[in-house]
């Protein structure tokens, strides 16, 4: 089963009933993680923070008490993996282009030739 399939498949186990059963300071934790992944101009950072999320919810005893919501998370998982491949190639291509364009707006003067 794909991760799609997974995240499809649960309707969304994450409901209020979820944090619910988090004592407080996980509660806490949680929400201070999520808070600090708000997405920024820092796309490299952000797909950090989404990594810190997902870890954190797997140390927790309810999500590895629970079969349905531990696949949800490795769902997660594996989505933001292929997000974070994604985002590295994203990356390369963005830095080629621009190294391209910089050297086209920027020649290389003749005097640092000689």
């Amino acid at each position: 089963m794909s991760w799609q399939d997974v995240l499809k498949d649960e309707g969304f186990y994450f409901a209020p009933v979820f944090i619910e059963k988090l004592d407080g300071k996980q509660k806490k934790k949680l929400k201070k993680l999520i808070q600090k992944a708000q997405p920024t101009n820092m796309m490299g950072e952000d797909m950090t923070q989404l990594s810190d999320i997902i870890e954190e919810l797997k140390s927790m005893d309810l999500v590895k008490s629970d079969k349905k919501l531990s696949k949800t998370v490795e769902g997660f998982d594996e989505k933001n993996l292929d997000i974070l491949a994604s985002a590295s190639e994203l990356r390369k291509d963005y830095e080629t282009l621009f190294t391209q364009l910089r050297k086209m707006v920027y020649p290389p003067s003749k005097k640092g030739k000689q």
